[in-house]
C-alpha cells in the first residue's frame, strides 16, 4: 500500500509540473516575441494590473487610454506617487515586453470627423506631424528646442528580433488625410471609432491599407463620445482587417475639455484648444510605435506607456508673445518656425522624462 501511495504522490508531482509549464508564455523563435494569451489569461494579466487607463476588450487588443488631467490626479494621488511636474511615474523604469515595435516608415493617416472648416486648426496639427522628422534647417533657429529631437527620444524604443535590434523609425511622414461629414453622427462610443476607421481603408476607399500605419480618427467639436473627457482625451489601439493588423487611435477635439484635457488660457498658435490636442496627438503616436498593439511593447511594471509616465509635465518651456501682446509658453519649434507645447516622452535609457534627444 505504501508502494502505491508514493507512485500516486509522484504522479500528482509530476502533473503539476507539467501544468505549470503549459501556463508558461510561449514564445516564437525568428520573431519579435510576443506573450501568447487565451481569453481567460489575458484577462487575469490585465486584473492583475489593475489598470484604470486600459480597457480590456477580451480576445481584442486593450485599448489604452490617456487619461483626463482630473482622473490622472486621482489615481497619482492613490498611488501616492508626486512624480515629475504631473509625471505619471518618474522613477520605475520602463521594460521591453518582448512584442513589436514600428521599425518602418511611421505613417500618418488624419481622418477629420464632423465640422472642421478651413483654418480650424488643420495647419497645426499637420505641421506637427510633418516636424516630427523634418531636417533641422527646417525648423529654424538651432538654439530651439526642436520637434524632430522630441521624436528622437521615441527612435531610442527597439524591438528584438533573429538576434538583432531595430529601433523605432526615425521616419514619420503624413501619409494622407480624409475629411467624414458625420458618417456615424454626432454621437457614438469607442467600438464606432473602429468602424468609422475601417471603412477608409482598402481599395477604393481613402486611405491603402498600410501595415506602418497610424490611423488616427480626430473628431471635431461638436460630436460627442461617452468616455471623451470623463475618462480620457485619447487612446490608441490595434484591431484587425481579415489577418491584416491595424494600428489606430482617437483623439477628439480638445475645445470640449478646456484644461480638463491640458489646455492653457493662452498658446503659441492662438488657439488652445488645437495646441492642446496636437500635445494628445504627440502623445498617441508615440506610444502606437513603441507599443503598437498595447499590449506588449515597451510599458513599465505598472502598465504604463512610454508618454504616460509624463503625462501633463511639459518640462523646461520658454515664453514668447502674441500678436496681441500675450505671454504663451512653448517647448518645441517645429516647421517654419511654428512653436509648441507638447508634453515629454520618456526617455528609457536615462530613467526621466525629457523633451529633447539628439540622434546617434
Amino acid at each position: 500500500m505504501g508502494n502505491l501511495f508514493d507512485v500516486l504522490r509522484a504522479s500528482l508531482v509530476l502533473s503539476l509540473v507539467l501544468i505549470s509549464l503549459s501556463a508558461l508564455p510561449l514564445v516564437s523563435a525568428g520573431s519579435p516575441k510576443r506573450v501568447a494569451r487565451t481569453r481567460s489569461t489575458h484577462d487575469a494579466y490585465w486584473r492583475q494590473r489593475r489598470l484604470t487607463d486600459v480597457v480590456d476588450r477580451g480576445s481584442r487588443p486593450p485599448l489604452h487610454m490617456f487619461e483626463t488631467k482630473a482622473r490622472f490626479e486621482e489615481e497619482k494621488r492613490e498611488k501616492g506617487d508626486a512624480g515629475s511636474n504631473g509625471g505619471a511615474s518618474s522613477t520605475t523604469p520602463i521594460k521591453y515586453q518582448g512584442g513589436p515595435v514600428m521599425t518602418g516608415s511611421v505613417n500618418v493617416y488624419l481622418i477629420y470627423y464632423g465640422d472642421w472648416p478651413t483654418g480650424s486648426g488643420q495647419n497645426v496639427i499637420e505641421n506637427f506631424i510633418r516636424s516630427l522628422s523634418a531636417g533641422s534647417k527646417r525648423q529654424g533657429d538651432p538654439s530651439e528646442p526642436k520637434v524632430k529631437r522630441w521624436w528622437a527620444i521615441n527612435a531610442a524604443y527597439y524591438q528584438e528580433a533573429n538576434g538583432g535590434r531595430a529601433n523605432v523609425s526615425s521616419k514619420v511622414r503624413l501619409a494622407g488625410t480624409v475629411y467624414d461629414d458625420y458618417s456615424a453622427g454626432k454621437s457614438f462610443g469607442d467600438n464606432t471609432v473602429w468602424e468609422v476607421v475601417s471603412s477608409k481603408i482598402g481599395d477604393g476607399k481613402a486611405f491603402p491599407y498600410d501595415p506602418q500605419a497610424i490611423y488616427l480618427l480626430l473628431t471635431s467639436p461638436d460630436v460627442t463620445n461617452p468616455g471623451y473627457c470623463s475618462e480620457y482625451c485619447g487612446w490608441h489601439t490595434m484591431d484587425h482587417m481579415g489577418s491584416d493588423a491595424v494600428i489606430y487611435s482617437f483623439v477628439g477635439h480638445h475645445g470640449q475639455c478646456a484644461e480638463g484635457c491640458g489646455a492653457q488660457s493662452t498658446s503659441p498658435n492662438g488657439n488652445p484648444a488645437i495646441d492642446a490636442t496636437v500635445s494628445t496627438i504627440a502623445h498617441e503616436i508615440a506610444e502606437a510605435a513603441s507599443d503598437p498593439d498595447a499590449n506588449s511593447g515597451w510599458l513599465d511594471d505598472g502598465g504604463e506607456e512610454n508618454a504616460d509616465k509624463c503625462s501633463y509635465d511639459v518640462g523646461p518651456t520658454k515664453t514668447g508673445r502674441d500678436n496681441s501682446g500675450n505671454e504663451y509658453l512653448y517647448n518645441l519649434v517645429g516647421m517654419k518656425g511654428m512653436r509648441f507645447l507638447v508634453q515629454q516622452n520618456w526617455d528609457w535609457e536615462k530613467n526621466q522624462c525629457a523633451s529633447q534627444r539628439k540622434y546617434h
